[in-house]
C-alpha cells in the first residue's frame, strides 16, 4: 500500500483557486489549529472529546492536503482513548509541519 502524501500542493492550490497568498495563510492556520487540537487530543479523558478532536484534525488535514495527518487522525478517531494513536499522529504532523515550513520558505 502506498503511504499517504505529506502535503499535496496540487490539492491545496485547487482548494485556493491558485491563490498562493491564500494557500500560505491557510497553511499557517492549519499549523496553529493542528498543534492546539493535538494537545487537546492527547489530554482527552473521555471518548467524545477524543473523537471530536480527532475528527476536527482529520477534516482540517484533508482540507489542506495533508493526507498522512488525515490518515493518522482517522485511525485515532476510530480508536478512542488509545494512547498508542498519539505518536504516529504527532510524527505525521511533524512531517507535515516540515513540508509546510519548506513550502513557505520558498
Amino acid at each position: 500500500m502506498k503511504s499517504a502524501q505529506t502535503l499535496d500542493l496540487a490539492h491545496l492550490s485547487a482548494q485556493a483557486a491558485g491563490d498562493k497568498l491564500l494557500m500560505e495563510q491557510v497553511l499557517g492556520l492549519f499549523l496553529d489549529h493542528a498543534e492546539t487540537v493535538l494537545e487537546a487530543l492527547a489530554a482527552a479523558t473521555d471518548s467524545k472529546a477524543w473523537h471530536d478532536h480527532a475528527h476536527s484534525l482529520k477534516g482540517s488535514a484533508k482540507g489542506v492536503g495533508c493526507w498522512a495527518v488525515a490518515e493518522a487522525a482517522l485511525s485515532a478517531e476510530q480508536n478512542p482513548l488509545d494512547p498508542a494513536q498519539i505518536p504516529p499522529l504527532r510524527a505525521a504532523f511533524s512531517e507535515a509541519r516540515a513540508a509546510i515550513t519548506a513550502y513557505q520558505a520558498g
